[in-house]
């Protein structure tokens, strides 16, 4: 039996997070309540972090159904991810399979409706996404942020088997894009980073690690490859990197920028773009079309998120879990209301 109250995380403002006790939701029509098992944290979390939300934070929520609203047809105690985007299924982006840049979003889960910094989490019953019984709940939220974002980039970029790759910044979804290229066959990546710890997760993924702080990473990048790589993803979201992306890619290669930044950026369009023939796009999560492959991909071991999972923490210590990742420590981080 479902208690009528559960436990949640509200963010304060000034990097404060107090638990609270609220009524556990009804789902309503064509609704489904998510029993959280695990919520990762996101970079995108650090303003309501720093400055406080009036809703539940999480937008990273895997776990199982607890209850089905009217005409939701999914199984109780299905397992299963939750899709960010409440998508409306009928703007132009949705008709042509873009859901994730859904111009009519119904709901931000994390953002204006609640989360899954909570034992419960009500959503719409076409963004929960089953995953088969041989995933973990906690590996499973990989196949949101982690590797949504990235497998989305690389095909939005065209990657193709033996392609060059570099990785500006080793946050998770950086990380993500590291293994994410391996998966679907690329050459050698290297990868660039500030963190100690982070460049060795990357190193150990296989990437060549280049330290940022240590010197100007980018004219490291450039002595092992001189040509520039075939694809650039920006994970980062400086400035100082959306530029260094563009110097690495090739004559004719692309940049995906995946990070948030809302500063101009500054492009010599003669040279970068006409007359070396350099694609810059942006990428933006992914479309639920996209789920069904990568969850192949994690099934198969060609993913494999374990090593990237760097730290747990149950809710209650969620002030802790934050502090340390918003301090630039670790890989992905999980809050496990169950745990």
């Amino acid at each position: 039996m479902i208690s009528p109250s559960m436990r949640a995380a509200r963010f304060v403002g000034g990097r404060r997070i107090e638990l609270q006790e609220l009524p556990v939701p009804e789902p309503g029509a064509g609704e489904v309540l998510v029993k959280v098992d695990s919520c990762a944290l996101c970079g995108t979390d650090r303003r309501s972090y720093e400055t406080g939300t009036a809703v539940v934070p999480g937008h990273e929520v895997s776990g199982t159904i607890a209850a089905l609203g009217q005409g939701a047809t999914h199984a109780l105690d299905a397992r299963g991810v939750v899709y960010l985007v409440g998508y409306c299924g009928s703007c132009y982006a949705c008709r042509s399979g873009a859901t994730n840049i859904c111009l009519d979003k119904q709901k931000m889960y994390g953002f204006d409706t609640d989360g899954g910094y909570a034992e419960y989490v009500k959503v719409r019953a076409e963004c929960f996404l089953p995953v088969s019984p041989d995933v973990p709940l906690d590996l499973a939220t990989s196949l949101l942020d982690l590797y949504g974002t990235s497998g989305h980039a690389f095909r939005r970029a065209g990657l193709r088997h033996g392609d060059t790759v570099a990785v500006m910044g080793c946050g998770p979804i950086g990380l993500g894009a590291i293994s994410m290229a391996g998966a679907l066959g690329a050459g050698e990546v290297c990868a660039t980073d500030l963190a100690p710890d982070r460049l060795a997760l990357a190193d150990s993924l296989g990437a060549t690690a280049l330290d940022a702080a240590g010197g100007d990473a980018v004219a490291a990048a450039l002595a092992l490859h001189p040509d520039g790589f075939d694809v650039v993803i920006e994970a980062a979201g400086t400035t100082a990197t959306q530029a260094g992306a563009v110097a690495l890619t090739a004559p004719g290669g692309t940049t995906a920028f995946v990070a948030h930044n809302q500063q101009p950026l500054l492009v010599d369009t003669l040279s970068e773009l006409i007359q070396r023939a350099k694609t810059l796009l942006g990428s933006e999560y992914f479309a639920v079309s996209e789920f069904g492959v990568n969850h192949a991909l994690l099934v198969s071991g060609r993913l494999d998120p374990a090593p990237l999972i760097t730290h747990r923490f149950p809710l209650e210590s969620i002030q802790e879990a934050f502090d340390l990742f918003m301090a630039g420590r670790g890989g992905k981080v999980l809050v496990q209301p169950a745990g």
